[in-house]
């Protein structure tokens, strides 16, 4: 019996990362299809229902059991996630894509903060700079997409957008501590059922009558999710919080890239001047920059 394929250790951290902004750049796109059509609560709970179905799957398909670890880090991680999850659709909801994604985008911030204060963890120079690198670069990005004279105003979408990041961040950390108790699946689990019951009175409250025409996006929302969370918490036990958040401000240029090729969205220089600092933050922050620089002065006889 042949031995069983396993990802090398290399590529399970960021390059997995980077994958998993992919997928949410297209579950931003699903979800902005989905824009005043469905309400908010309608989006997030449809996004939670389908990861339940697929973890009602999973866990007997593969027999295996959940693994909780300690049960009040397991429902925060669901409470903050499942709650950061419903304020991004209300900000998409509430404002136009561009500024709702940067502002979601900004969790690494509160995550590096909240990491520090809780789990000790190292903050480098290298990182910071990174990601006050692709934090630009992913502002630059999503400005361009604004229509002209559209503001990025203090309204309710705004303070959702940054509701969102905080509890983003908060839930990462929580993914940190769990990440030799637990695994991606089981987390999983915890942002998809606490996250249905955070959505599902705000769906109720707010019921838009479902058409054919919906389908599709919200399957969309829902399959790209699944995916993309397991392999971001998956992703997540290989890296810090800051560095895995140095290479998922991607999403932002990502969500670019799509709108552009799938909505005809105007390429302006400003967005490709704001891809190109997002990518050097990116290569910066990871210390790829720094080993491609350590290869290349290596001796050469």
């Amino acid at each position: 019996m042949s031995p069983r394929w396993v990802l090398p250790v290399r590529y399970r951290g960021t390059p997995l990362l980077i994958f998993s902004s992919v997928l949410f750049a297209v579950m931003a796109l699903c979800a902005r299809l989905l824009s005043g059509r469905l309400s908010p609560g309608q989006v997030a709970s449809g996004r939670f229902v389908i990861g339940l179905l697929f973890l009602a799957v999973y866990f007997p398909v593969l027999r295996r059991k959940p693994r909780f670890g300690r049960v009040h880090l397991w429902a925060l991680r669901g409470v903050f996630g499942g709650a950061a999850v419903y304020l991004y659709f209300m900000a998409i909801d509430q404002m136009t894509v561009g500024p709702a994604v940067l502002l979601n985008a900004c969790w690494p911030i509160y995550a590096a903060i909240i990491g520090w204060m809780f789990l000790d963890e190292r903050v480098t120079g290298t990182l910071l700079a990174g990601l006050v690198l692709t934090t630009m670069g992913a502002g630059l990005v999503m400005w361009s997409t604004m229509a002209e004279g559209v503001s990025l105003s203090m309204g309710f979408g705004a303070w959702a957008g940054m509701g969102s990041a905080v509890l983003g961040g908060a839930a990462v950390v929580v993914v940190r501590a769990l990440r030799n108790e637990s695994d991606s699946a089981t987390v999983y689990l915890s942002f998809c059922f606490f996250g249905l019951l955070f959505s599902l009175p705000f769906a109720l409250r707010d019921w838009r009558p479902l058409g054919w025409d919906v389908v599709l996006p919200l399957l969309g929302v829902g399959l790209t999710s699944v995916v993309a969370q397991m392999t971001f918490t998956y992703a997540f036990n290989y890296v810090t919080a800051v560095a895995g958040g140095v290479a998922t401000q991607l999403t932002p240029v990502f969500s670019w890239v799509l709108g552009a090729l799938l909505l005809n969205e105007a390429v302006s220089p400003l967005a490709v001047t704001g891809a190109l600092v997002c990518m050097l933050g990116v290569l910066w922050g990871t210390g790829v920059l720094e080993r491609m620089r350590a290869l290349g002065s290596g001796p050469t006889t």
